[in-house]
């Protein structure tokens, strides 16, 4: 395999993500449907929600990759990913990547944006995320990746952070985390 496949193969499972822990103004009262034991409030007023799914792979389209003198590759990439469970709909991932030109470990992060539904609400989100994959002979490109993503919601979602953690694996990921709002 040359290193340049390698690297598509690794990119495309390096989604997930950045953290932001700031909560924000968000919608007061749930959405419809959603019973009030399935959220809790802490004492700053923060309502919060656990969340959880999978994160399938769309499509990962290079931009482009660069080798250095050194045996490092910088990579840019569009991954679509889509999110099925308590988040629902396409994410886009405006990677970022580094690692080795060949198997070894691959550090990204970047921002991310789509459209998505969450409690019967439906807008847009946006947000940073990173990731960190490591050489794994058990996964099927042999790397295993994990990643944490936060998102700030627009639209029906104003106000909703999410924070989401997936891996280590590889596509399909799981993912767990919460919803926060005020």
């Amino acid at each position: 395999m040359t290193p340049t496949r390698l690297l598509s193969v690794l990119v495309a499972g390096t989604l997930p993500l950045a953290c932001e822990t700031t909560p924000t103004t968000a919608p007061a009262a749930p959405a419809a449907g959603v019973e009030a034991s399935a959220i809790g409030a802490n004492a700053a007023g923060v309502q919060t929600q656990a969340i959880s799914g999978t994160l399938q792979l769309v499509s990962a389209t290079p931009i482009v990759i660069v080798p250095t003198p050194s045996g490092h590759c910088h990579a840019w990439w569009l991954v679509v990913g889509r999110y099925e469970g308590s988040i629902e709909g396409l994410v886009t991932f405006h990677e970022q990547n580094k690692t080795e030109c060949g198997p070894g470990r691959l550090i990204g992060s970047g921002p991310a944006d789509g459209e998505v539904t969450w409690n019967g609400r439906t807008g847009t989100i946006a947000g940073q995320w990173t990731t960190n994959c490591k050489p794994d002979a058990s996964q099927p490109t042999g790397a295993s990746c994990d990643g944490t993503l936060n998102f700030r919601g627009s639209g029906e979602l104003e106000g909703v952070q999410f924070h989401t953690k997936s891996g280590p694996g590889w596509w399909p990921f799981s993912y767990t985390g919460t919803a926060f709002w005020q």
